[in-house]
């Protein structure tokens, strides 16, 4: 097993944007991609883009236990690292030289350890973040339901996704429940509370909202913050919304969505929370102390020119988030008066109190993780074995067992066979 990955640790926004891909294009390169090699998964979140793969004809036992920087796989640049590799340049419109400066590949044991950390959040810019396991599921399901998981990747991901799903339960590492998301609502709040409302002279949200009757403000509720969260329905938006709901009650959050039907079931009809149009966002902005924008939208969700204009009827100072990948949010908007702007990669700043205080029990649970990759690479051996070598294991069933250990003497090395024998009395005890 094999994977390429370009992620938050050594690529920046700009560059990673050139490798994310919609639900749409992650389908259609799964698809090319799965006629070149024995399996694939193709993962694409917020902070990074990574190919799991396997080789058509890897033979029992061949898996490689290292990790290797751009470049240095076995077999050199002709073979099925390089294969990929030009499939993913030529998808992405990019030079291959891109990939190479940025990416990291890993094989065999290191290549699954590092796809249980990642499903662990053991590898994320937020340590601990719960919803990369929900990525990662998502991920390997689509490679199924095309049929683009082969047999080491199903057994690679179900153990993977085992470990995530205990480390989620059981270990503190997820106690408190940290992501992009929840750190973004408490950025959000805080700007709202500190970032200059108090030029708000009133609420123009009974100027902008049409769907329904808003009743007439009092001089209190003209001093309450107002968050514009578009995309607020999506996977997450809709973790901002209710995390910036429970943080701060008294601040009036709209969330944009294309579709209406699932917000109620969503947010429970909250008062406090309303959904409009995505088309009204830029009216909307005006109204807004906070702008998040979160969504998969193929073009910006705001541009400058737009931008500038909506806000000319109140001035004041305002946050863009864009918390998407690639960007929603036009870069010159920073250039509009009064308006701050923040991509992904201001997450990584908010979460450095959180890592600090993770990091130690993650160190601590790396022992414990590299038991599970090591069962699971054991599984993924026996399954490979049964599958090419069903004579042998038929004819080791009728093999006389002393026999056997007797011809193993004779091939293998002193060390592994001493192993062996000290595994076989410690089977017997079991038994």
């Amino acid at each position: 097993m094999f994977c390429i990955s370009i992620n938050h640790k050594n690529t920046p926004a700009d560059v990673r944007e050139s490798f994310a891909f919609s639900t749409k294009g992650q389908r259609q390169f799964t698809e090319r991609l799965k006629a070149a090699v024995g399996g694939c998964v193709v993962l694409s979140t917020c902070n990074r883009m990574e190919i799991y793969f396997t080789d058509k004809c890897e033979p029992c036992g061949s898996a490689i236990t290292g990790k290797m920087s751009s470049g240095e796989a076995s077999g050199g640049r002709g073979g099925l690292l390089e294969q990929v590799e030009m499939l993913l340049a030529n998808d992405r419109d990019v030079p291959v030289s891109l990939i190479r400066r940025y990416s990291m590949n890993y094989e065999g044991f290191q290549c699954m350890l590092h796809l249980c950390r990642v499903a662990c959040g053991m590898d994320s810019m937020v340590l601990g973040e719960v919803e990369i396991i929900h990525q990662v599921k998502s991920a390997y399901l689509v490679a199924k339901k095309l049929g683009a998981c082969d047999g080491e990747l199903n057994i690679a991901f179900q153990g993977a996704l085992a470990a995530a799903k205990a480390v989620a339960t059981e270990s503190d590492t997820t106690r408190l429940p940290v992501s992009v998301g929840t750190l973004s609502a408490r950025e959000a709040v805080n700007f709202t509370r500190n970032g200059g409302i108090e030029n708000t002279c009133r609420d123009v949200r009974s100027d902008v909202v049409s769907s329904s009757q808003v009743e007439s403000v009092d001089a209190e509720k003209a001093n309450t913050g107002h968050i514009l969260v578009v995309g607020a329905t999506g996977k997450i938006g809709s973790i901002v919304v209710k995390d910036i709901a429970d943080l701060a009650p008294d601040i009036e959050i709209t969330g944009t969505s294309r579709s209406h039907h699932s917000a109620d079931s969503i947010f429970d009809r909250r008062q406090q929370i309303r959904i409009e149009d995505y088309s009204r966002r830029y009216e909307l902005a005006a109204w807004a102390d906070v702008i998040i924008s979160a969504t998969a939208s193929p073009h910006y969700t705001f541009v400058r020119d737009e931008l500038a204009e909506a806000v000319k009827m109140q001035p004041k100072r305002r946050l863009l988030l864009d918390l998407a990948m690639p960007k929603d949010i036009d870069p010159a908007v920073s250039d509009v008066d009064g308006c701050v702007l923040r991509d992904i990669d201001y997450i990584r700043t908010l979460s450095r109190e959180n890592n600090e205080s993770r990091a130690k029990t993650i160190t601590e649970m790396e022992p414990w993780l590299i038991s599970q990759v090591d069962e699971i690479m054991k599984n993924i051996a026996f399954s490979r074995f049964n599958r090419e070598h069903g004579d042998v294991m038929a004819k080791l069933k009728t093999i006389d067992g002393a026999k056997m250990v007797y011809k193993l003497k004779g091939q293998l090395e002193y060390e592994a066979f001493e192993k062996m024998l000290d595994s076989i009395v410690t089977a017997g005890c079991e038994n």
